[in-house]
């Protein structure tokens, strides 16, 4: 039996750039937070990762980015979806 997930219960994904060196700090810190995001990484040569934001996460996750822009130089390329 497939399960239905309502519009309201999808993830935003976005996807960002970072200097690939960094991209496994970003990842250890994200998963840090439980159940603010999932890092997938796109492309690492470019640095390019994608974060599945789930519902009501998004202004956590946008103060934390935030403040780790202070140490990571993070792009946002595009939020998608």
């Amino acid at each position: 039996m497939a399960v239905r997930v309502s519009p309201q219960q999808r993830s935003t994904l976005w996807i960002y750039q970072v200097d690939p060196h960094e991209i496994h700090y970003l990842k250890f810190i994200l998963e840090a937070y439980e159940g603010l995001t999932t890092l997938t990484t796109l492309d690492p040569q470019k640095g390019l990762v994608q974060m599945a934001v789930p519902p009501g996460r998004h202004g956590s996750l946008q103060v934390l980015l935030e403040a780790l822009g202070q140490e990571l130089e993070l792009k946002r390329i595009s939020p998608v979806g």
